[in-house]
């Protein structure tokens, strides 16, 4: 039996839904960080987690690379301080 994990960002910090993070990209020679604000955080059955949201242009993003994700923002509220529940 898998262990169903948590959706964490590479900083170990829990990813909810509302946050603002950024991944990066690559096309190419091309690197950049589009930033994301999640809509919901998904647990497969297998336990791996997804992101699901948004990207700045407004197109929808899955996110299963969580290692290479950062929380920038939460609530609206950038930058991102831990402990402010």
């Amino acid at each position: 039996m898998s262990e169903i994990k948590k959706a964490n960002d590479m900083f170990d910090r829990e990813v909810r839904a509302g946050d603002i993070c950024v991944y990066p990209v690559r096309r190419g020679s091309r690197m950049w960080m589009n930033k994301v604000v999640v809509k919901s955080v998904v647990i497969h059955e297998q336990g791996t987690p997804t992101i699901i949201g948004m990207k700045q242009d407004g197109y929808p993003v899955r996110i299963k690379a969580l290692d290479r994700v950062a929380i920038i923002g939460r609530d609206g509220i950038v930058p991102f301080i831990e402990g402010g529940e």
